[in-house]
């Protein structure tokens, strides 16, 4: 029953809930590459950032379905596949929580896994953080079976698959590993809350798949390349370097965004708070196991807090967060009651308000239609003559509906002079806060100096508008000096 709720929050909208993200067309481009037998590149230089264990999980499925088109149709084709494994990770959770804390828990836990509003939006786009926390949490399982048993071949077998599972949660994206190895390795010298044996095999077997990749990196003489990307990665989670999130674009207000979101995602954010405070309870639990994944959450809180202050503040780091949240909050809650009878009205309370809100917020995520630049595209399929020349102005724009005859980037007035174009993309969330390749003053011309043909609101993007220019303004802009050059992108 909790998988089918699962499944029908997933499958619903799952095309139109929510707006094509850069991420999801770079990940579907780099599955197709491996599907045709190529290691992952962008802009012709391989690509390291991440690891291909995502990738290669989705190029196998385009080899096996023949799946065709350009990034964008691929993209929205394998979104599919993550709301499958959506709802495995409902699953791995229900049993994972059972086993610490009992059925009614546990069920509660999966019922707000399963309609959690950020959570569906990241099993609703083809992110890594799906199948990652999915092998994550299964890893977890694996550890918390082990516990109860002592030591013989069934221990052990159980050992080498938790670290098998670890391996490919690490070889899907490598941060897991502060998710998987930092907390084992915490438990060793946490109150020998694992043996270092135990732990040792776990964590020999967890390195095999990554040494396994590692291996074709060397076989193909590309490591130089692997280390100066990674230790660019390292520098970006650090926060040493600042290029995506929220943190690299100056002026924008995070905590006023968080605000503006709450509405949407209130429950997750709560859900994100408490995860230390819920680590931090399970982790002083007598039992074994619930300290265990209390040191889970621990850890995946701090990272989640390190990456919104100092770190590449990325909304899909909020994932495994959750996760780990679910995890130990119904520990940490049942110590509490335990500790004070008088607790239970309030822990209780507190319980259904969660699973209420999450389900009306959940219902609210996936039936909002928010598909804007997939609809944009189509209407200027449709509707704009083919000998039209069209500006795009976001990172979103030109990954996802690049290449196409007649469309180039083109995020400033000169370059829209210099390239004829006849009529411009822009999505005004993304140019407004920074994130596009054009300005925010350059959207402000636009609303003043040109007509818009085509508009689309949602949540994601705002206003998605195609706009026809008028060339007697623009050549006039560009010929009393306003330029409004681009703001990022290497432009001119």
């Amino acid at each position: 029953m909790l998988a089918l709720l699962a499944l029908v929050f997933r499958i619903f909208g799952v095309q139109r809930a929510n707006d094509v993200f850069i991420d999801e067309v770079t990940y579907a481009d780099f599955a197709r590459q491996i599907a045709h037998g190529h290691m992952p590149s962008t802009s012709g230089a391989p690509f390291f950032l991440h690891p291909p264990g995502t990738y290669a999980l989705n190029g196998l499925v385009i080899r096996v379905l023949g799946l065709e088109g350009d990034p964008m149709d691929l993209a929205l084709q394998l979104r599919w596949v993550n709301a499958f494994l959506g709802v495995l990770t409902v699953v791995v959770c229900f049993f994972l929580v059972r086993r610490l804390v009992g059925v009614h828990s546990a069920a509660l836990a999966a019922v707000v896994l399963a309609s959690d509003p950020f959570v569906l939006r990241m099993d609703g786009r083809l992110m890594m953080e799906t199948p990652a926390g999915l092998a994550v949490l299964s890893g977890w399982l694996l550890v918390l079976k082990l516990l109860d048993l002592e030591r013989g071949r069934t221990r052990l077998w159980l050992e080498i698959s938790a670290g098998l599972v670890f391996g490919t949660a690490i070889v899907m994206k490598d941060m897991t590993s502060i998710f998987t190895v930092v907390p084992l390795l915490a438990a060793v010298l946490w109150r020998r809350t694992v043996t270092l044996q135990s732990a040792g095999r776990i964590l020999a077997c967890s390195l095999i798949p990554y040494v396994a990749y590692l291996g074709v990196v060397v076989a193909t003489g590309l490591l130089p390349d692997f280390v100066g990307e990674k230790s660019v990665g390292v520098l970006r989670m650090i926060g040493a370097v600042q290029m995506t999130g929220f943190n690299s674009v100056p002026g924008v207000d995070f905590t006023g965004r968080l605000m503006d979101l709450a509405s949407r995602f209130g429950t997750s954010y709560a859900l994100l708070g408490l995860s230390i405070v819920g680590g931090a309870v399970a982790a002083l639990s007598p039992l074994a196991k619930r300290r265990l994944m209390g040191l889970f959450s621990l850890f995946t809180g701090f990272v989640g807090v390190y990456s919104v202050f100092f770190g590449a503040a990325e909304e899909q780091f909020g994932y495994c967060v959750v996760l780990a949240a679910l995890v130990s909050l119904p520990v940490a809650a049942a110590m509490l009651v335990k500790w004070h009878r008088r607790l239970r009205p309030v822990v209780l309370l507190g319980a259904a308000v969660m699973v209420v809100l999450s389900l009306v917020l959940g219902i609210q995520a996936r039936s909002v239609v928010d598909d804007g630049l997939v609809r944009a595209r189509d209407w200027m399929n449709a509707e704009i003559p083919g000998s039209s020349r069209v500006g795009l102005t976001s990172v979103t724009g030109e990954f996802a509906l690049l290449p196409h005859e007649g469309w180039d980037v083109l995020p400033s007035l000169r370059s829209l002079r210099d390239g004829g174009a006849d009529y411009v993309l822009t999505q005004g969330r993304q140019l407004s806060e920074g994130y596009g390749f054009a300005s925010p003053e350059f959207l402000t011309w636009l609303e003043e100096n040109a007509q818009p043909v085509f508009t689309f609101a949602g949540p994601t993007s705002g206003d998605t508008v195609v706009w026809k220019l008028d060339r007697t303004r623009l050549d006039a802009a560009v010929a009393g000096g306003l330029v409004l050059p681009p703001v990022t992108g290497g432009y001119e």
